[in-house]
């Protein structure tokens, strides 16, 4: 025998069907009536208005970012060291004792400021986006 005639003893012959697969039966009127746009809403409206906004406003948002992230650590960073300082410099009986939780409330709200601005830009990115912050 010859390579060839060796060659085709090795296939396997799959069984032929003997019925045809049916195409699925499409009912062109459910599908018209599912691509029909449904009755407007003030819900349908109010979210296609959302949709239509959040972009514009994630960018404007984002193009922002820089400065009030420059802003709330120029605020944050320095009240945090006068809130550590002032606990050793500023005495236990002092009436002055209460600018340092000033200090600290203002170094945390500044902290916190940047951290829900960094939130509110998450929940605005368009879906599928990846941003690193």
């Amino acid at each position: 025998m010859n390579f060839r005639g060796e060659a085709m003893n090795k296939i396997v012959k799959f069984p032929i069907r003997s019925e045809r697969l049916q195409s699925a039966e499409l009912d062109a009127g459910r599908i018209k009536a599912t691509m029909r746009p449904q009755r407007l809403t003030l819900f349908g409206l109010l979210a296609w208005l959302w949709r239509l906004l959040r972009l514009p406003l994630f960018l404007v948002l984002y193009w922002l970012r820089p400065l009030i992230m420059a802003v709330c650590s120029l605020v944050s960073t320095p009240a945090l060291l006068c809130f550590i300082a002032s606990f050793f410099f500023i005495a236990g009986e002092s009436p002055h004792r209460a600018i340092v939780w000033v200090f600290g409330g203002v170094s945390f709200t500044a902290f916190a400021l940047g951290w829900f601005y960094d939130s509110l830009l998450l929940a605005l990115a368009p879906d599928g986006l990846v941003i690193g912050l």
